[in-house]
């Protein structure tokens, strides 16, 4: 057996496991990052073929935090940032995607929205605050903006982001930034452009290789500080408080002593982690965290068999307009080098809390389901050049009514268990740039820790 000892070890290097390591390593402590796959990122990962570039999970990320900004410089990644070269979003209405209103005047003359609906959202300001501390999306929207805007803005949009129900979702937890403008202005609009005066401008991002580019940069940074293949066969807290983690490395054993122990793996897998007896007691609480199936189908197709222009960034789908797909983004529009030259690249998804039996559909008759829809919204007349399927059997942690009692939870674990951090996109923000954020403020943390400690 190996033994060593490291300030902090980490297990699981997705985004958030990532940016933590990484964090470290850039203030001088010692990391050592276990991770059982073959590769970094979790469900960051681009793949090419065929001259196409898929995104297996996020297609993009939104950056408003200078210190993310700085991370992703530092990481030396700002030459392969690239930006959206279309910026409009569809909304389907009665079967023809509509385009979101981007000022005053679009929004009085847009047809996506009924005179009745306008006038809703003209009279949110005089909406009073609401009474509940923990109410659904759903709920708040429909108080304050109206039925109209919630089916054929929010919903579809809430199913662009979580993959969600707006009806069971939290919007104190889903969406604080939304449940923060009514608690502290009052009204959403007031909130809204008293924010957009004071705040840093928000820009969305990818990279020139996809978005993989992102973890292969800090996996290439920590070098042989994350372990790739390293089965966890055991963790426990010894005596003098410190964590003692034992892993399987191709057929080696090693084990690890660490004062801090960062847990980062989606929340249904940190149960099931070899922990002593009565700890994975007191994580099973994470097991019940709400995980939807979502199935991603990139397809590809010859440019002059798509009638609509794709001008934009994508379609999202209402519940209400009875279709089989959550929404399309129009990748090869939104960022250059996505398809091959004279064809162009659709990515659909299906499923999540709205439709889960949709994304366990066969891969020849989903494929056939979703052109059938593309056919009818984006008037296509050909058969795909190129497809490539992806299946998220537990996609997306779903903030849903209640979840305070989740976080409660792990902060009583935290303070009983001093040294366990629990950390990853059920905890913060499910967005990539969340997960970079939270990831810094935890490195930051446990860096500062380890300034007194002895590795």
């Amino acid at each position: 057996m190996e033994n060593g000892q490291r300030h902090v070890l980490v297990i699981g290097a997705g985004l958030t496991g990532l940016t933590v390591a990484a964090g470290l390593k850039k203030r001088g402590a010692s990391v050592i990052l276990l991770e059982s796959n073959s590769r970094a990122g979790g469900a960051v990962e681009s793949g090419r073929e065929n001259g196409f570039l898929v995104e297996h999970g996020p297609n993009s990320m939104m950056v408003n935090d200078p210190e993310v900004h700085k991370f992703l410089r530092d990481s030396g990644l700002e030459k392969e940032i690239i930006r959206p070269l279309a910026k409009k979003r569809f909304i389907v209405r009665r079967g023809i995607p509509v385009a979101l209103p981007s000022g005053p005047l679009g929004a009085v003359t847009t047809p996506l929205f009924g005179l009745a609906g306008k006038f809703r959202v003209v009279a949110e300001p005089f909406v009073r605050r609401g009474l509940t501390d923990d109410e659904s999306l759903a709920d708040l929207v429909r108080r304050r903006l109206g039925p109209e805007m919630l089916r054929y803005a929010i919903e579809p949009f809430v199913a662009g982001i979580f993959a969600g129900d707006p009806e069971r979702l939290s919007s104190r937890y889903a969406f604080p930034k939304l449940w923060n403008l009514e608690k502290t202005h009052g009204s959403f609009i007031r909130g809204a452009l008293r924010l957009r005066r004071s705040g840093p401008p928000q820009e969305m991002i990818s990279f020139r290789k996809g978005m993989g580019a992102l973890p292969a940069q800090l996996a290439e940074f920590l070098g042989d500080d994350i372990r790739f293949g390293a089965q966890v066969e055991n963790v426990r807290r010894q005596t003098d408080g410190a964590w003692s983690v034992v892993w399987n490395d191709g057929g080696a054993t090693r084990e690890i002593r660490c004062g801090e122990l960062v847990c980062t793996v989606p929340a249904f897998a940190v149960p099931p982690l070899p922990w002593p007896e009565e700890l994975r007691a007191q994580l099973e609480f994470l097991q019940d965290i709400e995980y939807p199936p979502v199935t991603v189908v990139a397809l590809g197709f010859r440019r002059k068999d798509v009638g609509h222009a794709l001008d934009g960034f994508g379609m999202l789908v209402p519940s209400a307009e009875k279709r089989g797909i959550l929404g399309t983004i129009f990748s090869s529009s939104l960022f250059p080098e996505r398809a091959p030259e004279d064809c162009v690249l659709l990515t659909t998804f299906v499923g999540g809390a709205r439709q889960p039996r949709i994304a366990a559909t066969g891969d020849d008759a989903l494929v056939c389901d979703i052109c059938s829809d593309l056919r009818d919204l984006l008037r296509l007349s050909g058969d795909p050049v190129f497809q490539k399927i992806i299946r998220w059997p537990r996609a997306i942690p779903q903030y849903n009514l209640g979840y305070g009692r989740y976080i409660a939870e792990m902060e009583k674990l935290e303070t009983t268990l001093p040294g366990l951090h629990l950390a990853g996109n059920y905890r913060g923000g499910i967005a990539a740039g969340q997960c970079i954020r939270n990831g810094l403020h935890l490195a930051e943390t446990l860096a500062a820790k380890t300034n007194t400690q002895t590795p």
